[in-house]
């Protein structure tokens, strides 16, 4: 079996075991639509957010804030910043590195995020969402990666939830995941193995968005402690065939 189609057979499977996943949440910027959401800001089936660039601003600031940590130490952050009243553009752009670091805490390596925070609402200060938007993908992504403190998986991050672009996301997880099932090696580059994801797979947002999402579902179950990959013969059959083929 070729890496290509292990990777959409993959997705087959994945996408039956744990279901749409509701990427990426907005709790804090999700109020004006409630009934869309569930109590942690995920949105199982709706591909139309965000909405607005509150929430834009929401998923760019969970994404830098999630580097290095889990998902529940970056939202506790985020709510954080709610509380100290710096969750806004201009607030954020107001606020001093101190204040920004002293309210995401929870993140850590604070104060180095901290300021990349603060490089982020300066880029946007100038250029808007809305400009970003404007621009073809690879341009977007290259002035994203302009901004210090911002590499690719933020960048793509940003890209693939808040900008609606279709620009997978490679992370931990789907490196483990990949090298567990034999279609990559440990040292592969994020390059790589975005250039094979992307080639074997319809540039299509809705299933980037929900494939980078269900690879960290099943990255928690499976891939979180070593060794790696425990389970997956009994959750994806094909891959003893087609390793041995």
């Amino acid at each position: 079996m070729t890496p290509r189609l292990t990777i959409r057979q993959l997705y087959q499977i994945l996408s039956k075991t744990y279901r749409q996943q509701g990427w990426w949440p907005v709790s804090i910027t999700g109020d004006r639509q409630t009934g869309l959401l569930d109590d942690r800001g995920y949105h199982a089936g709706r591909y139309d957010f965000p909405y607005h660039d509150d929430q834009k601003l929401e998923i760019a600031l969970g994404a830098i804030l999630t580097q290095n940590t889990n998902w529940n130490n970056a939202s506790a952050a985020l709510h954080s910043l709610a509380d100290h009243g710096l969750f806004s553009l201009q607030r954020l752009l107001d606020a001093k590195i101190e204040q920004i670091a002293l309210a995401i805490r929870s993140a850590g390596y604070y104060n180095q995020k901290a300021q990349t925070v603060k490089n982020l609402v300066q880029f946007l200060n100038h250029c808007s969402f809305e400009k970003l938007e404007g621009l073809a993908c690879q341009s977007a992504r290259d002035r994203l990666l302009d901004i210090r403190g911002i590499g690719p998986e933020t960048a793509d991050s940003i890209l693939l939830y808040a900008l609606k672009q279709p620009s997978f996301v490679i992370d931990a997880y789907t490196k483990r995941i990949c090298f567990g099932i034999g279609i990559a090696t440990v040292s592969v580059s994020y390059e790589s193995l975005q250039r094979l994801f992307e080639s074997s797979l319809e540039r299509d947002l809705v299933v980037f968005q929900e494939y980078h999402a269900l690879l960290v579902q099943h990255g928690k179950h499976y891939y979180s402690r070593k060794p790696h990959g425990k389970g997956d013969e009994i959750l994806c059959p094909f891959w003893t065939s087609g390793k041995s083929s």
